[in-house]
């Protein structure tokens, strides 16, 4: 008789991830989620050797997040003992490691101090630099790298995503330290990190102001070999004196940029941002505060726009006409607000095909999940041969794949 042991691969993995999902949805700290799940792995490896070997390969540790020394140096000393194992023939494969309270301003002052290091962060490196494709910094008050680790993470082979953050917290700070000691930085620390990660395709930014972030300019950072860096992502508490510097230094390869909510960036920043890649840009993920700076550009390649209305259901259809020259042929539209307050009519949708005439795809990206466009609106949408598509948790460069 069939048992679940004969179920095939594809129906295991399902009933993994029903399980593993309902483990760990109840826990809002990440690094929590991840203990419990490798917690629940632990148990189900435990029927037979099969799952074993199939839990390790496609669900163990494949987001690792640390944030703690003594985390990371007790999860350093396991998976080390593990590989001394005979039997031990599949090894976890984490893609995803993000790193939190680094700390990279020599040893922490303080023994109290429970924060990650460079050296716990090359030995990380070291167990998965031939799985690992998006690496996380949160740095604390120093900005900088040792040599060692920046080559440690040259060496990561598939390295694809970076993503950085900053910041300062006060609860560090020292009595005997000079404020002018600790918070300091290298110039050359983001030329010499991009250019190690020669394979990287997007770079993050994610609360990343430090205040001498205007510091870095576009000329320091040409005078190094940059990584063929293809997305460049900014949210809006991240540095817009920076994010211009590395669109002007990473130009010649950039085609996709996502600058997310820009209530709180001076919008003539972003003008200049996208001024900067103006004939080169194919992707781009705005939200509709930034209409008004670019009704004098002409994006000539944009293929793909992907805007966020985080205060409204659905941009204002009068607004969108400043793209209305670009050859856009995918339009993903975006609310933060479940259900979104506007649904979109036959107006709406009219004016968008009246703005934009190369459309193929309409997406609605986020939306509740009993969200479905009217009948007679999908109706005018089969009219006017666009397919309307529903996404979400897609990156911007899955969606240009549409």
């Amino acid at each position: 008789m069939a048992n679940i042991s004969h179920l095939p691969n594809e129906v295991l993995e399902l009933i993994f991830q029903s399980i593993l999902s309902e483990n760990t949805r109840r826990y809002y700290d990440i690094e929590t989620q991840g203990k419990k799940s490798a917690e629940s792995i632990g148990k189900l490896r435990l029927v037979c050797r099969r799952w074993s070997s199939l839990l390790t390969d496609r669900h163990l540790h494949q987001t690792l997040v640390i944030s703690r020394g003594s985390r990371a140096m007790e999860f350093i000393n396991h998976q080390k003992a593990s590989l001394r194992l005979p039997f031990s023939e599949v090894r976890p494969k984490c893609q995803v490691l993000e790193i939190h309270q680094f700390w990279t301003f020599g040893a922490p002052l303080d023994k109290d101090w429970d924060m990650v290091t460079p050296a716990l962060l090359e030995a990380l490196i070291e167990l998965f630099n031939d799985t690992i494709v998006e690496l996380e910094l949160g740095f604390i008050d120093n900005l900088s790298l040792p040599d060692s680790t920046i080559h440690a993470i040259g060496r990561i082979k598939n390295l694809r995503t970076l993503r950085l953050s900053y910041e300062r917290n006060e609860t560090f700070d020292s009595p005997n330290i000079e404020d002018d000691e600790i918070g300091n930085y290298d110039p050359d620390f983001f030329s010499s990190l991009l250019s190690a990660a020669q394979g990287l395709k997007c770079l993050i930014f994610y609360s990343f102001d430090p205040f001498y972030a205007e510091d870095i300019s576009a000329h320091d950072l040409a005078r190094f070999q940059l990584s063929n860096i293809k997305h460049l992502v900014a949210d809006a508490h991240s540095s817009a004196e920076l994010v211009l510097s590395l669109a002007v230094a990473l130009k010649p390869t950039l085609t996709m940029v996502s600058i997310l909510s820009t209530y709180h960036i001076d919008t003539a920043y972003v003008s200049l941002i996208l001024k900067t890649l103006e004939d080169t840009l194919q992707g781009l993920h705005v939200d509709t505060k930034v209409f008004n700076n670019v009704s004098h550009l002409n994006f000539s390649s944009l293929r793909l726009l992907h805007i966020d209305s985080s205060k409204h259901g659905l941009p204002d259809h009068s607004k969108l006409a400043v793209f209305s020259h670009a050859p856009i042929e995918v339009l993903v539209l975006s609310s933060h607000y479940e259900p979104p307050r506007q649904q979109p009519d036959q107006t709406f949708l009219q004016n968008i095909f009246e703005n934009f005439r190369s459309l193929k795809r309409l997406v609605f990206y986020g939306m509740d999940s009993k969200f479905s466009l009217p009948e007679d609106c999908f109706r005018l949408c089969q009219d006017h041969q666009v397919e309307c598509l529903y996404r979400d948790n897609s990156s911007l460069s899955e969606l240009m794949k549409l």
